[in-house]
């Protein structure tokens, strides 16, 4: 499938202006972040990520949502790798380790690509493997820095799948240090699936352990979701049942919004041309998961003028234009 995690790199203009223009939402906060790297603010930057472990402490930011702000980071482009560099070199701190961490695996994973691995060239191959080891030390860095950092344990684990490597006592690590913490368990199920050299049989056995385990059921009707999303992957890209892969990915609706479920099936019902179920998915996921997601908003936005709804295409449009302006702006 193809991937979707853009980095808008090209939007992210040397001249970000350190005024903002007001907003007060989640991806104002990561762009802050954001903002402060590249204008190589390193303490400012340090003192912003100790104050929102502070709020994570006192219950006013989720595990998850501090975890998207460090998935912001390392979206950054290229231009962003000396400034990663010199504030892991300025400030020797946790975050610092972490954040460059994930901003090479990140980087590994695209090199990587989303095709099989035997069509993958070797260089290419070969590259990966060096930026996620690379990786996986900075997590072990930030992890000796910080032992209470269950995305240091993610992040080792992401770097193993990219590496071809497996650790089972570091799925017990991460939820022993946070059990709300929905990433590591993401990672596992993971590389348990067919796609990884897995089964379903695997993804099954897995869920069904941490139901036994006590964990949150949010969390278990994520990983049934995900579960599902990857049946629907091999049907929709594998052997092109696009009705099989329709049915898997309601099923999976029933458990959880997932946006990349939402996203395929949306592709589907357009490929049908059921234009209004396209549009009510692709607004589900606005809604529901990430307000300022590209996909969904340009996705939609093609939904709304094939439909017949001029001015929501381009009210979608101008919001595609405000997203540009703001990771342009950094607000």
């Amino acid at each position: 499938m193809p991937r979707r995690f853009g980095t808008f790199a090209a939007f992210v203009c040397l001249c970000l202006v350190l005024g903002g223009c007001g907003y007060s939402d989640e991806m104002h906060e990561r762009q802050t972040w954001r903002k402060l790297l590249w204008y190589e603010k390193y303490g400012e930057l340090d003192q912003a990520i100790d104050q929102a472990y502070v709020e994570r402490q006192k219950g006013k930011l989720s595990s998850n949502r501090l975890r998207g702000r460090f998935w912001e980071l390392e979206q950054s482009d290229a231009n962003f790798a000396p400034r990663f560099d010199a504030w892991v070199a300025n400030r020797q701190s946790a975050h610092a380790y972490l954040a460059r961490g994930w901003y090479r695996l990140e980087r590994a994973s695209k090199l990587r690509g989303d095709g099989p691995f035997r069509g993958i060239p070797p260089d290419r191959i070969a590259a990966m493997r060096d930026l996620a080891q690379l990786g996986s030390e900075d997590m072990g860095q930030a992890l000796a820095k910080e032992p209470l950092c269950a995305m240091c344990v993610g992040g080792q684990m992401y770097a193993n799948i990219l590496l071809g490597q497996s650790d089972p006592n570091l799925i017990d690590q991460a939820l022993s240090l946070d059990p709300k913490l929905w990433q590591p368990f993401g990672l596992q199920l993971m590389s348990l699936s067919p796609q990884w050299g897995g089964s379903d049989g695997a993804m099954v056995d897995f869920i069904d352990d941490m139901e036994r385990r006590g964990i949150d059921r949010n969390i278990l009707d994520q990983l049934q979701a995900r579960r599902l999303f990857q049946l629907g992957l091999n049907a929709q890209y594998g052997t092109r049942d696009y009705a099989e892969a329709r049915q898997i990915y309601e099923q999976a609706l029933t458990y959880s919004a997932d946006s990349d479920v939402l996203k395929n099936l949306a592709e589907l019902y357009a490929i049908q041309g059921d234009i209004a179920k396209t549009a009510s998915l692709l607004e589900r996921d606005l809604a529901e998961n990430d307000a300022w997601d590209l996909y969904s908003i340009e996705a939609l936005a093609q939904a709304y003028f094939a439909g017949g709804r001029e001015k929501d295409g381009k009210r979608m449009l101008s919001r595609r234009a405000e997203l540009f302006s703001r990771y342009s702006n950094g607000e």
